[in-house]
């Protein structure tokens, strides 16, 4: 049986069809190649996953808002922006078990890859109006700042704004995108301590990070996520169902290795 709800499921497949259309003429194709590798070999779509279910969970209307399809897929695409970028800078020859852009087309295409995505998220951006391009123009400044801080050696640091940031945007869009204001402070919180969560789960499996960093955001996430249901009530329930499982898997230290998380 499947951890998301049927609606879920299917408004997935919408934003996979969208997401297959991106750079399909391209030219050249070289270029082509770098910028659609990762869409034509998809992770476990954990980032438009959580923005489905959260709106669902606010309004069960809402996964038939085309706004709300098109924003899963911007954030999908900015996360493929970021598996190029880090490709080049930690220099990994493979990724899910294939040969990464850079080994495939050189570390020059995907850089550009990189930026051309940018740009499509961009375009795709504005059409759902001038405070989510704000919002997500922030969301990849953070973004970078982690990545830098990273590159210094500040892991600390680097944690939360490394992968936190654009999770937290997959929780704050559907409260912009569905005038639910009263919950975008709340979103905002969790979505941190998700991504905090996610990046130390992330170097737990990798680096050996200290358990107890994990267990803390596990209970900090926890915490958040029960005042979000006094506000939601019932209808939070698919959503903590997957937050739960989330949770359950980084304290188990399989969650950035999971193949996905649907079933």
């Amino acid at each position: 049986m499947s951890l998301l709800p049927r609606d879920v499921l299917a408004a997935l497949e919408h934003v996979v069809a969208d997401l297959q259309k991106v750079g399909e003429g391209l030219e050249p194709a070289s270029l082509r190649g770098a910028v659609r590798h990762y869409i034509e070999t998809p992770g476990k779509l954990l980032r438009p996953i959580l923005l489905l279910t959260f709106s669902y969970s606010l309004d069960r209307r809402s996964l038939m808002d085309p706004r709300i399809i098109q924003a899963a897929t911007i954030v999908e695409l900015l996360h493929v922006v970021s598996l190029l970028q880090d490709d080049v800078m930690d220099k990994h020859d493979e990724r899910r078990g294939i040969k990464t852009p850079r080994i495939l087309y050189g570390d020059d295409r995907s850089i550009i890859a990189s930026d051309w995505l940018i740009a499509e998220s961009i375009k795709r951006a504005v059409k759902l109006g001038p405070e989510v391009v704000e919002y997500l123009a922030d969301v990849a400044q953070r973004l970078s700042r982690g990545q830098a801080l990273d590159l210094d050696g500040e892991r600390e640091k680097a944690a939360e704004l490394k992968t936190a940031p654009l999770i937290e945007a997959t929780l704050v869009l559907p409260t912009i995108l569905l005038g639910r204001r009263e919950m975008i402070e709340l979103a905002r919180r969790l979505g941190r301590s998700l991504g905090v969560l996610y990046q130390y789960s992330d170097d737990m499996s990798d680096e050996g990070v200290e358990r107890g960093a994990v267990n803390e955001y596990a209970t900090e996430t926890r915490s958040i996520l029960a005042k979000m249901r006094s506000i939601v009530g019932e209808a939070l329930a698919p959503f903590e169902k997957l937050i739960d499982s989330l949770v359950k898997k980084a304290l188990e230290g399989s969650l950035t290795i999971a193949r996905n998380f649907i079933s």
